[in-house]
């Protein structure tokens, strides 16, 4: 059976929707935290069509780690990186 990139990221999505609340014994290296940013990552660059490889993808993925280690929730940083996003495009 084949499945489209975005029925099993919504799928992965659902099964770690708890690694997106803090917790006060997680850590920042944590696997589901991987994820986490890895799926954050995948939303930012099919909606600003840049390649992972992109200098810009890099300068992403330390955001999104820099804005969960200061506790924000995943929909805060969602937020955040794409109202950049938007604004690095009008400009």
């Amino acid at each position: 059976m084949i499945f489209s990139a975005s029925a099993i990221g919504l799928k992965l999505f659902g099964l770690v929707s708890l690694a997106f609340h803090r917790r006060a014994e997680a850590t920042s290296t944590e696997a589901s935290e991987n994820v986490v940013v890895s799926l954050l990552l995948d939303e930012w660059c099919r909606h600003s069509a840049t390649n992972r490889n992109d200098p810009k993808s890099y300068a992403t993925i330390r955001r999104i780690v820099a804005l969960r280690a200061a506790g924000k929730t995943v929909d805060e940083i969602r937020s955040e990186i794409f109202t950049e996003a938007a604004a690095e495009e009008a400009d």
